[in-house]
């Protein structure tokens, strides 16, 4: 395997895996974003897809899918470590997930996007739907992937 090479694995709910992931948000949304701790443990790790993007056995980026009632998958919690940014990482969990979606005939996904992190979920053919909104003190907005 390549030494940059990421492979992604995936796990429902409570595991290894999603304690990798929760590791990973620690780093980026506790520790250098500031959102408290409380905000960022909540009930959804049992009840959602932890997708883990790993370089040489080295959990790096991690995101999380709840498949809402209405079969809409709604991303959450896209994350990677400081310093395996501009690598291209999460693009290749984004990736993982739309193809995944497709395969299972949700009708779209959705995401509430970090403000400044917009362009990048853009770059997927996500459009942002109605106004912004602040979680955890930092401005989001809705954004929308319809499949169908």
């Amino acid at each position: 395997m390549p030494e940059n090479e990421l492979i992604v694995s995936k796990e429902y709910g409570i595991g290894h895996l999603s304690d990798l992931a929760l590791a990973i948000r620690k780093t980026v949304f506790v520790t250098e974003q500031k959102v408290p701790l409380e905000l960022e443990l909540d009930d959804f790790d049992d009840a959602t897809t932890h997708y883990i993007g790993f370089v040489s056995d080295r959990a790096t980026t991690t995101a999380r899918v709840h498949i809402m009632d209405t079969g809409n998958w709604h991303v959450q919690r896209v994350a990677t470590l400081p310093e395996e940014r501009g690598k291209g990482f999460s693009s290749v969990i984004m990736n993982a997930i739309i193809d995944d979606a497709k395969e299972a005939g949700a009708p779209q996904i959705e995401l509430g996007a970090q403000l400044e992190r917009r362009s990048f979920y853009e770059k997927f053919g996500f459009k942002a739907v109605g106004d912004t909104f602040l979680d955890a003190g930092i401005e989001h907005i809705e954004m929308i992937l319809p499949l169908k």
